[in-house]
């Protein structure tokens, strides 16, 4: 009997210790959830999803894509060979580009050694000037001399004769002296003619160096400009080479290998895993206590242990209607602002289109958790 008992007080005890189980579990659990939900003071937890500067990448060229190195999803680092067009229109364009180079050089070879040729006769005209002039002057100084000396005897002895102080045989030499001198000096002024010759010779070159150098410099242009078209046509060249600008995800490929493509025809579309961010809405209520470089931390579900720092890159200077896949905390306020905060990024772990939970400390005074 007394053990019949006992069993019965036992099963009466075992009840109530379930009931009270159960309860402090639920207790438990309902503590863990709003533990989980709270959020300290100084803080803002927000929702959104990681995303990132769009590049896309176009072609600079016309003409068939022959190589294609990315597909939707793909993983691009920086300076990668993403996409190659066919260049050789673009290299006989070069070749072309080379002969017109060959031929402007020659031009201005030949325009060159006008200029010099021209010079020398110049130098050499210039020379024999200088010598005309030098000996015109000596000749013509001599022959006014000798002018001189002899048109005074001529008229001092021209009135002796009259007087017939001296013998006509005299006045016929000194007569004939006279008139060789002034001969002589005609003929010796005669010279400034060569002169005048040379000094219009030496003009006349100056004139034709002129028209040479302005040939010199016409040909010197028009081998600039064919070079200018050389280096266009080699930019070209390279431009049928695409590489991505940045470490990045392709979220978009817009052309197949084959086909053909114009200056300016999209070939891909990377995301660029160093400037990625959350878009996120904060109510109207708290907008007041979020600014520009409020620093931040990051959680994604891929990484669950870790968190990424950010910081506020932009707030919406007015307030919208929320989105309709926008998450709130609570229930779904009527208009929010719309703010972008930065991830770092550096090992590019993060990708675009991963829902990602922030937590926004504004009160500078409260230290992290």
């Amino acid at each position: 009997m007394a053990e019949g008992k006992a069993k019965i007080s036992g099963r009466k005890l075992i009840l109530p210790a379930v009931v009270f189980f159960f309860i402090l579990g639920i207790v438990a659990i309902y503590m863990s959830v709003i533990s989980e939900g709270k959020v300290p003071k100084g803080f803002l937890r927000l929702h959104g999803w990681v995303e990132g500067t769009e590049v896309s990448l176009s072609s600079k060229v016309k003409g068939q894509v022959i190589e294609l190195h990315a597909d939707e999803g793909s993983e691009l680092k920086s300076g990668q060979l993403v996409a190659k067009i066919d260049a050789e229109q673009i290299k006989a364009q070069i070749a072309n580009a080379d002969a017109e180079v060959t031929k402007a050089q020659e031009a201005v070879r030949r325009a060159g050694d006008d200029v010099v040729v021209l010079e020398s006769r110049i130098s050499g005209a210039k020379i024999a000037l200088e010598l005309a002039k030098n000996q015109s002057a000596a000749t013509i100084a001599q022959a006014e001399a000798e002018f001189g000396k002899a048109e005074k005897d001529y008229q001092r002895f021209s009135s002796l004769a009259e007087k017939k102080s001296i013998a006509q045989s005299r006045m016929d030499e000194i007569k004939k002296n006279y008139e060789v001198a002034r001969a002589g000096l005609s003929l010796a002024k005669s010279s400034l003619t060569d002169i005048r010759l040379k000094e219009n010779d030496v003009a006349t070159l100056s004139r034709e160096i002129a028209t040479a150098k302005r040939a010199e410099n016409m040909a010197g242009s028009t081998l600039n400009g064919v070079l200018a078209k050389k280096q266009e046509i080699e930019a070209m060249l390279q431009d049928t080479f695409v590489y991505s600008p940045v470490n990045g995800t392709v979220i978009d490929k817009a052309i197949e290998l084959g086909e053909n493509v114009v200056p300016g025809t999209p070939l891909v579309v990377v995301v660029d895993l160093a400037s990625l961010y959350i878009k996120t809405y904060v109510e109207q209520r708290d907008i007041g206590k979020v600014k520009l470089g409020d620093e931040a931390r990051i959680y994604v579900d891929s990484f669950p242990k870790q968190y990424f720092p950010g910081k506020v890159i932009l707030v919406a200077p007015k307030a919208e209607f929320t989105p309709r896949d926008v998450q709130m905390n609570e229930n779904r306020s009527t208009m929010v602002y719309k703010i972008k905060v930065a991830i770092a990024n550096p090992q590019g772990i993060l990708k675009p289109g991963m829902p990602a939970d922030v937590d926004l400390r504004w009160d500078k005074n409260r230290p992290w958790k």
